[in-house]
């Protein structure tokens, strides 16, 4: 059977070998990661798209080079300006669908599955080897991360552009045109994720395993002056957009920590990756200090991982001479992992899936030189059923692991049942129990993480906005108590406190909480706003209108600050102006009842009865639930001499808001109305 699959595919021309090995590379690749395609926005997604401003005007796509990845004003000390732009794009053609964003990470892991067989083909003149190499990339379950979730694309493509850099040099033999391309595409991988520096390194590294004595081993090649070169240019950029070369030291986990309580911890974080390479049963996403303890002294599990680590690296150094293709293997993983080893260069994590994507083409080599060289000594049997089984093992895995970037519940479940404590986990849980008003779990996954982590401000914050829900406002205020007292300048407490006293509609002293904020938060169309709202409700006006305007221009498709500077506008009986405002409102978020309510209370102001009527009820039936829009509408019947439906409006947006004065006056007063004789307006159909 093997002999006849072996027959038949040589016995094809080569243009025809290539198309199949292109069509067998996509099919595996969608067939692992077809299950991912409709998944929601997780994680990192709801600020990098769905909250993100600045993705969502194509215009102003090239202001994405002026900011850094988290958003402007951000000093997290990533730059990513080319993702940003991927991100841009996707919501161009797909709005907020998550199919397309989906759809074009599987279709970047592609090319890049396409881009390794082409690289491993010209230095290894194999096929079968390098269509394994290349399956077995495809289907490593621990892409699942970098692929199934969207916001792993920096990983993505920044891979592919270093891939097509590397096509690049090797045609470069043939003439200096594909060297400049290959320094081109160099740059835009730098572009997508700085990890793309590792490039220099791979090239190094080829040369080391391609060339036969140590002489010309350790004489680099003089391209690779142009690559240097190349990053200086974007280290400028960097620079010069996010105000520092790295992670700014408040954002490194282990920035604060001498060398050796580094390398003793990264010892372990390396035996991690290899298990993960190897065995990837266990699959945290998040892996924090409760997945890989801080090491602060020397023991023998610290020296056992750091003899395993020295042993890999003397081993793939040995090798050089006698297979340059296992040495390449090996060592490639310690070069393309060294920029987020944290031993040199603090990172933002400890160690992460995502960051190993490319360093998984090390292990796939790996085993696919195994696979050809049973094959070889004649075990084509065996060689070719151990590369199925794990090829089917590793597909199926990945399949599986898929299901757990569907949304974040299933995201934050799975990591919270291999690692209980993980804070992350237990904060986000809570998140969505109190998003499906599950408050009482919320609850119990807010207390827990407050137990185990009482220095993490920002679960006081949601303890407070989650007991002001329920009306627990004695709660409410004890945590406030605490929270003030331990965090009196973080952002998430001063939101919260804010929030409380806005509940107990003291709007002054909410106002000055949001000011407090605002002053220690990074800028934030959505707290800008929730300012302007108290600002408004506590009568300063000139205040509220530049909050909200502040807002609209910081995210000019955020249409709630648009409605409420149009309330502003009515109430100075500037209702040209309110009703340009509310057409604005509407064309970025026309199923907003609110809108509909402000515009039939526009049109209220003006005498517009008719007008006002739809208005307000296009209003309802988006949402019945709002006790104004019933009082408006009330208004409306009461004027129109439509009594009694001026009573049921009233009477239920009662209902809604019990301490609603202005409707219980209006109600008292309709008995009086009725009994003067007033003809009913009827409004045409």
């Amino acid at each position: 059977m093997v002999t006849k699959i072996a027959n038949f595919f040589s016995s094809k021309p080569e243009k025809q070998q290539n198309i199949l090995i292109i069509l067998v590379i996509t099919l595996v690749t969608f067939l692992c990661f077809a299950n991912s395609l409709l998944g929601e926005f997780i994680f990192d997604d709801h600020v990098l798209i769905e909250e993100n401003p600045s993705i969502k005007i194509i215009s102003k796509i090239f202001n994405l080079f002026l900011q850094s990845y988290w958003g402007e004003n951000n000093s997290d000390g990533l730059y990513r300006p080319l993702t940003h732009i991927s991100f841009a794009l996707n919501f161009f053609v797909n709005g907020l669908n998550t199919y397309g964003y989906h759809l074009v990470n599987i279709l970047v892991h592609t090319i890049n599955a396409l881009l390794i067989y082409w690289i491993s083909e010209r230095y290894t003149k194999i096929k079968s080897l390098s269509l394994l190499c290349a399956l077995l990339f495809s289907a490593h379950p621990v892409h699942s991360e970098a692929v199934a979730a969207i916001y792993g694309r920096p990983e993505l493509m920044a891979t592919m552009f270093l891939l097509i850099a590397w096509c690049f040099f090797i045609k470069s033999s043939q003439n200096n045109f594909w060297y400049v391309l290959s320094l081109i595409s160099y740059f835009l991988s730098l572009l997508c994720k700085e990890s793309g520096i590792v490039f220099v390194g791979i090239l190094l590294l080829v040369h080391i395993c391609q060339e036969t004595s140590w002489t010309t081993r350790l004489k680099p090649s003089p391209k690779l002056l142009g690559y240097i070169l190349t990053t200086i240019p974007y280290l400028i950029l960097r620079v010069a957009v996010t105000k520092v070369l790295g992670i700014p030291k408040g954002g490194q986990i282990l920035g604060n920590e001498p060398f050796l309580t580094r390398v003793f911890t990264m010892s372990y974080g390396y035996f991690k990756y290899f298990v993960l390479l190897i065995w990837p049963a266990k699959l945290y996403t998040d892996y924090d200090f409760s997945v890989i303890p801080k090491i602060t002294n020397l023991n023998l599990q610290v020296v056992c991982y750091l003899i395993l680590i020295f042993s890999l690296v003397l081993i793939g150094i040995w090798q050089i001479n006698k297979n340059p293709l296992v040495a390449f293997s090996i060592l490639f993983f310690f070069v393309t992992t060294s920029i987020v080893s944290n031993i040199f260069l603090p990172t933002g994590i400890l160690i992460a899936e995502r960051t190993i994507y490319l360093s998984t083409l090390s292990i796939s080599l790996l085993l696919a030189a195994i696979c050809y060289r049973l094959y070889q000594q004649g075990w084509q049997t065996l060689a070719v059923t151990f590369s199925i089984v794990i090829l089917l093992a590793t597909s199926a895995r990945t399949f599986y692991r898929n299901n757990d970037f569907q949304n974040d519940f299933a995201l934050f479940s799975s990591i919270a049942k291999l690692s209980p404590n993980n804070s992350k986990a237990n904060v986000s849980l809570g998140l969505y129990y109190e998003k499906i008003d599950e408050l009482e779990k919320a609850e119990i996954y807010y207390k827990r993480v407050l137990e185990l982590f009482p220095e993490q401000s920002r679960t006081y914050g949601l303890l407070i906005n989650l007991y002001l829900r329920q009306n627990r406002y004695s709660e409410a205020i004890a945590v406030a108590n605490v929270a003030g007292v331990l965090f009196p300048k973080d952002v998430y407490v001063l939101v919260a406190i804010g929030r409380l006293y806005n509940q107990k509609q003291d709007y002054k002293k909410a106002a000055e909480y949001f000011t407090s904020a605002t002053k220690y938060a990074i800028p934030n169309a959505k707290l800008e706003h929730e300012l302007g709202l108290n600002l408004y409700y506590a009568g300063d006006l000139e205040q509220a209108t530049f909050r909200m305007k502040k807002s609209i221009e910081m995210d000019p498709a955020f249409a709630e600050p648009m409605v409420n500077l149009a309330r502003i506008e009515q109430k100075q009986n500037n209702f040209d102006e309110a009703e340009k405002l509310l057409n604005k409102a509407l064309s970025l978020d026309p199923n907003n009842s609110d809108t509909y309510n402000l515009y039939g209370a526009n049109f209220l102001a003006q005498k517009k009865l008719c007008e006002a009527k739809r208005y307000l009820l296009k209003s309802i039936a988006i949402n019945d639930k709002i006790a104004e829009t019933h009082y408006n509408l009330g208004l409306v019947y009461s004027q129109m001499g439509h009594f009694d439906e001026a009573r049921n409006q009233l009477l239920i947006a009662l209902g809604f808001n019990p301490k609603f004065e202005k409707a219980r006056t209006e109600l008292m007063s309709l008995k009086q109305k009725a009994s003067l004789s007033i003809t009913p307006v009827d409004c045409p159909n």
